[in-house]
């Protein structure tokens, strides 16, 4: 006998555990311009067990991409979160050493520090 599991991608809760991680993130970091959210939820095919992928554009860091990390993980996020902050400089670079990348990052949703 073979079992099955059946599980459903919920975009309306995972579009307000979005909007309240942008709010959050907007309320304590300052140096936050920009969140921009990507991927396969903002293309529309999601999957059980897909993450969140969301672009931060700090104004400044004083710390390397990887090492920002903990300043931004949410606590308690409904599904995996893959967090990428760069600054306004490093995303520059982008542009140029790594188009691809930067098309990825920029196109999708930018999330206000309000509702999308």
């Amino acid at each position: 006998m073979v079992s099955v599991v059946v599980k459903s991608a919920d975009l309306p809760r995972i579009r307000e555990a979005v909007e309240a991680y942008a709010l959050r993130l907007h309320q304590e970091h300052p140096e936050i311009r920009r969140i921009l959210w990507f991927g396969s939820w903002v293309r529309g095919d999601a999957s059980p067990g897909s993450d969140v992928d969301i672009c931060l554009v700090l104004s400044v860091s004083d710390k390397l991409p990887r090492d920002r990390l903990p300043d931004y993980l949410p606590l308690g996020f409904p599904v995996g979160l893959d967090l990428h902050p760069y600054t306004e400089a490093e995303l520059e670079v982008l542009r140029t050493a790594s188009p691809q990348w930067f098309a990825t990052l920029t196109t999708g949703l930018e999330v206000p520090s309000g509702a999308l």
